[in-house]
């Protein structure tokens, strides 16, 4: 079996875009919380082939062991190819800021970027091969995209043709440059496009999450508005006796999951009568005349009576 530590990056290793990446700009937190391994960069549940273990930068060299998850039939057939020396090669999947990616002196020089994921892939396209994110877009870099801004940056790459040579874009990497498809365009107007979409993505963002978090303040208005009317509705059934304080919670949570059934519900329900008004309601109190007719009421109903009619209730019993 062959040394099962993959190289994820080698400093001194210029990749086939024409820029290297030194081993200390790499971000690891949030690669370390998801140490995970893709199949060939594609970013979906049934290509997670395993995660890496034991990473280490040494000397300039980013590595790691891979882990497989041998419940997967995939992931499983994957390991033998490896563990049988078929398959020895892996990539980076790196987010990066275009600011980082600089000449320093005549060479291209990505100094920071923040490590996604590292996929096993069959043949890497370069030594070390990398994927491209670039910072606030959801999908990787074609290839195209990523030589053409390579390209934009670097004033002294080496061609056999003249530097201010015109390019012929595809019509995806035009339109995604902001040039009508088909168009030639030389180095210098590729840059200066990149540049003004990069100041125009800056802005939409910006204004983008300023709209965000005014909706989000709208509607946690809303909510609690709504939340303060419907426990004043429940309050006001409590005070009514149309239900006990204990079940108030119970009612302002039906309230919020349907306000309209909370409303039949507690229209439909009577509020209790007090004793008082029962007592006062009842009609032998009032044909009291003999201490007989007195004990015939209830013990309520006598206490009732002594204490609103007290000269009938002296005049019965001779006080």
């Amino acid at each position: 079996m062959p040394d099962s530590r993959f190289i994820f990056n080698d400093e001194t290793i210029i990749n086939s875009y024409g820029f290297r990446i030194p081993t200390k700009g790499i971000k690891l937190n949030r690669f370390e919380k998801n140490p995970v391994m893709l199949d060939m960069h594609w970013n979906d549940t049934s290509s997670v082939m395993g995660k890496w273990e034991d990473v280490k930068n040494e000397n300039g060299i980013l590595s790691g062991i891979p882990v497989f998850d041998v419940e997967d039939e995939k992931a499983l057939k994957l390991k033998g190819k490896v563990d049988r020396g078929f398959v020895n090669s892996c990539s980076m999947g790196v987010r990066f800021k275009r600011e980082n990616l600089t000449l320093d002196g005549e060479e291209l020089v990505l100094k920071e970027c923040e490590l996604y994921e590292v996929s096993i892939v069959a043949v890497p396209s370069n030594q070390n091969s990398i994927r491209l994110y670039a910072e606030g877009a959801n999908q990787p870099l074609s290839d195209d995209e990523a030589t053409n801004l390579c390209l934009s940056i670097s004033q002294n790459y080496n061609l056999k043709t003249d530097i201010n040579m015109k390019f012929k874009l595809t019509d995806a990497a035009a339109l995604a440059l902001g040039f009508t498809a088909g168009t030639e365009v030389d180095a210098t107007e590729i840059s200066a496009h990149v540049e003004r979409m990069q100041v125009s993505l800056t802005s939409t963002e910006g204004k983008l999450t300023a709209a965000n978090n005014e909706i989000a303040s709208l509607k946690n208005a809303q909510e609690t508005a709504k939340l303060s009317g419907i426990t004043a509705k429940v309050d006001k059934a409590v005070t009514e006796g149309k239900i006990n304080a204990d079940k108030k919670q119970a009612f302002i949570d039906l309230g919020v999951a349907n306000e309209s059934l909370l409303d039949s519900t507690l229209e439909a329900l009577t509020g209790k009568t007090s004793l008082a008004a029962q007592v006062s309601n009842t009609q032998g109190a009032t044909d009291v005349k003999t201490a007989d007719d007195f004990q015939k009421l209830s013990l309520a109903e006598q206490m009732e009576f002594k204490k609103s009619r007290p000269q009938d209730y002296q005049k019965i019993f001779k006080i």
